[in-house]
């Protein structure tokens, strides 16, 4: 009865190292877009980065290869966005092959950057105005430069961007607590089960 209260101990130690070995190599790729370009973030977790991979966008309708570049040592990889996915209005699949069998993916919806068309679009002149009698207000600027503000607003959400990438790489979750704790008394299973064999 001891010795199979042991296997049994063993089994269940077994299948929850198995669960967290899998867990464990999950790989994620997270993605934003930086005005005409989009930027992937890969990684295993926050502290092990996927170096290496390769990275693939689609057309998210058709599963068309667009393009296909490799991540750096910090899992990065950037790419402008292509023409072809902007005239055709296109959802963008990232798909990530980091080796062995792991593989992520993240959706680029167009409306992430169909909006820099109207920004990179000519303004229209708009009909002259008539000449302020002042010479202070006929010195001072019409309007607020567009390009400059949108260039004040991309500095200030590059830094959230890469925390939303850092927390979409979340640390050890249950499955992995779990398999850890599992791994050890699979230990102790192994060590009552030799002893156990020893005393017969």
């Amino acid at each position: 009865m001891t010795r199979l209260i042991i296997a049994i101990c063993i089994a269940l130690a077994a299948s929850l190292c198995l669960a967290a070995v899998s867990s464990a190599h999950k790989v994620n790729i997270f993605a934003y877009v930086d005005g005409d370009t989009v930027v992937t973030d890969s990684g295993y977790s926050r502290s092990r980065r996927v170096n290496k991979g390769v990275v693939e966008v689609h057309d998210a309708a058709s599963g068309k290869l667009l393009l296909s570049g490799t991540t750096d040592g910090e899992g990065r990889y950037a790419f402008a966005v292509p023409a072809e996915a902007r005239e055709a209005k296109m959802d963008l699949l990232l798909v990530l092959k980091a080796g062995e069998g792991h593989q992520a993916e993240w959706t680029v919806k167009y409306e992430e950057f169909g909006g820099s068309d109207a920004e990179s679009a000519p303004e229209t002149p708009s009909p002259s105005a008539p000449e302020p009698a002042t010479p202070a207000l006929r010195n001072a600027p019409s309007a607020v430069d567009p390009a400059a503000i949108r260039a004040v607003v991309r500095s200030e959400l590059a830094p959230i961007k890469r925390m939303l990438a850092e927390m979409h790489d979340s640390g050890p979750g249950v499955t992995e607590i779990l398999g850890g704790i599992g791994y050890i008394f699979g230990l102790f299973g192994v060590a009552a089960y030799m002893k156990s064999r020893r005393a017969d």
